[in-house]
């Protein structure tokens, strides 16, 4: 079931429920999110299809080095997707916390001129949103069936980027 804090987000962004899948989704200052949440945190996914190899290294460092002040459990980034996942102590995070995320986030997506309107499969522009596996994102019709291309693998060893902050940096 959605937590409280999560249905006032939804609310107060006008984001769309799917109980079925127990997530919310919607746009934030441009951007397509997708919230769910877990034992002890929420996680966002965004598309970053269409990023550049800069543009994402400059994300991770951001990450890193923020990861205490934005409360981040881990954050990993695969098939042209981000998954962020923000920490909470004994009390759930407010509907504040977690815009102040979203709002880094897609800030700093618009700084490395990630276009917000990326079919998350092939990185071209798409007018069209919908899920793809539950994620929301721009997807053409035509590409729903076909092999992405990922704007999220690092070097060809490499599936996904993957980091785990150490519980010292965690707040509680």
């Amino acid at each position: 079931m959605l937590s409280t804090q999560m249905m006032k987000l939804a609310e107060r962004n006008q984001w769309k429920t799917n109980i079925e899948e127990q997530t919310v989704f919607g746009e934030f200052n441009g951007y397509l999110f997708t919230g769910l949440e877990g034992k002890g945190f929420k996680a966002f996914i965004t598309p970053l299809a269409g990023i550049s190899a800069e543009g994402l290294q400059s994300l991770f460092r951001f990450l890193q080095q923020n990861s205490r002040a934005l409360k981040l459990r881990n954050y990993e980034a695969a098939d042209n997707f981000l998954c962020i996942r923000q920490q909470e102590g004994l009390l759930p995070l407010s509907v504040d916390k977690m815009e102040y995320l979203l709002a880094q986030i897609s800030g700093l997506l618009s700084l490395n001129e990630l276009p917000a309107d990326a079919c998350a499969v092939c990185g071209e522009k798409a007018n069209r949103k919908g899920l793809y596996f539950g994620l929301f994102c721009h997807l053409h019709p035509e590409c729903q069936d076909r092999e992405l291309k990922d704007f999220t693998r690092q070097s060809s060893d490499q599936e996904t980027a993957f980091a785990e902050i150490p519980e010292q940096e965690q707040e509680t």
